[in-house]
C-alpha cells in the first residue's frame, strides 16, 4: 500500500506541475497578446527618401533610394522616435572602433522626404526631420499635416528597471505587402554595461532599431539602439581585411552593430529637447513659407510666337 502511495502521489505533482505550466503559459500568451493590442496603434511606419552623395578619387557620384523603417509615436502632437542609422554613415565608422576615412573617400546622406503611416491606414502624412541624438543614434520626426485622428503616444515617464535574466519585448509591423501587421519580438537581458553609458545587453531576436522595449506586462523599459564605445580599434584600420569580415560575421561583444537598451529615463529627457525642437522647426519652416516670394505665373504664348 505504502509504494502504491507514493506512486499516486508522484503522479499527483505530476499533473499539478503539468497544469500549472500550462496555465503559466495561457497567462503568458494572454500578457503578449495585451500587450501588442496596446502598444501597436503606437507603432508607425516611416517612408524615407534619401540621397547618397559618394566620393572616391577625386570624383563624386550621387543617388537616390528609398527605404520604410518603423518609428514609435513619443508625443501626441505627432512626434515620431527612430532610428537615424539610415542617413547616420559616420554610425558605421564608430560601430568599427572609430575608424578614420580615407583620403578623398566620403559618403554624405541626407533624407529629403519623410512619410508617415498609421497601423493600416492608407493615408501618408508628410513629416520633417525636427531633431537628432548623435549619442542615442535616434532621429526625431515632426507630421506636418493636420492630424485628423487620435494619436497614441508611449510615455517614456513611465516606466520599470530591467534586471538581468528578465523577458522583454519589443512590438514592430511588417510591409505594406502584409496589411502591416503588428507583432512582437522577445529577448532576454543578458548582460549590463555601465560606459560609455549605462545600458543592458540583449539575447534574443529583438531587431527594431529606435524601437521601444518592454517588459511582458507592458511597462517600458527604454529603446533599442547601438552604443559605439568611443575607442579606436587599431584592427579596424584594415577596413577590407580579415580583421574587419571577422568583426562583421561575429554575432557577439565584437559584433559591429550589436543592440543596447538604453533606459528610459535617458530617452525621456531627449524627447523632451526634441519636442522644444521640433516647435522651433516648425515656426520656422511657417515663417520661410510666408517669405517665399510666389514664383509668376508664364503666360500661355499667343499663337504662332514663343517659338
Amino acid at each position: 500500500m505504502k509504494r502504491v502511495s507514493l506512486a499516486l502521489y508522484g503522479m499527483a505533482a505530476i499533473l499539478t506541475t503539468g497544469v500549472t505550466a500550462a496555465a503559466h503559459a495561457d497567462e503568458m500568451a494572454t500578457q503578449l497578446q495585451n500587450l501588442v493590442e496596446k502598444r501597436a496603434p503606437s507603432i508607425v511606419t516611416v517612408k524615407v527618401v534619401l540621397k547618397s552623395e559618394f566620393k572616391a578619387g577625386g570624383q563624386g557620384q550621387d543617388s537616390e533610394s528609398r527605404m520604410e523603417l518603423q518609428g514609435v509615436v513619443v508625443d501626441r502632437s505627432g512626434l515620431v522616435m527612430v532610428s537615424s542609422s539610415a542617413w547616420s554613415p559616420n554610425r558605421f565608422a564608430e560601430m568599427m572602433g572609430g575608424a578614420d576615412n580615407q583620403e578623398g573617400f566620403g559618403v554624405k546622406v541626407t533624407p529629403t522626404e519623410f512619410k508617415v503611416i498609421f497601423e493600416r491606414d492608407e493615408k501618408e502624412y508628410s513629416a520633417f526631420l525636427a531633431a537628432t541624438d548623435t549619442k542615442l543614434d535616434l532621429g526625431f520626426l515632426k507630421i506636418e499635416d493636420p492630424l485628423d485622428r487620435t494619436v497614441t503616444a508611449v510615455d517614456f515617464g513611465a516606466t520599470a528597471t530591467p534586471t538581468v535574466g528578465q523577458q522583454v519585448v519589443s512590438v514592430s509591423r511588417l510591409p505594406k505587402g502584409y496589411d502591416y501587421a503588428p507583432y512582437f519580438e522577445s529577448a532576454r537581458i543578458s548582460g549590463v554595461i555601465a560606459k560609455p553609458r549605462k545600458a543592458w545587453m540583449l539575447d534574443g531576436s529583438i531587431s527594431g532599431f529606435g524601437l521601444p522595449v518592454f517588459s511582458s506586462s507592458g511597462e517600458v523599459l527604454g529603446v533599442l539602439t547601438t552604443v559605439a564605445s568611443g575607442v579606436k580599434d587599431a584592427s579596424s584600420r584594415d577596413s577590407m581585411g580579415f580583421s574587419m569580415f571577422m568583426r562583421m560575421m561575429s554575432g557577439a561583444g565584437g559584433g559591429l552593430f550589436r543592440a543596447f537598451l538604453v533606459p528610459a529615463p535617458a530617452v525621456e529627457s531627449v524627447i523632451l529637447q526634441a519636442r522644444q525642437r521640433a516647435v522651433e522647426v516648425a515656426a520656422q519652416r511657417a515663417k520661410n513659407r510666408a517669405n517665399a516670394k510666389p514664383v509668376p505665373e508664364k503666360k500661355p504664348a499667343a499663337p504662332g510666337k514663343g517659338k
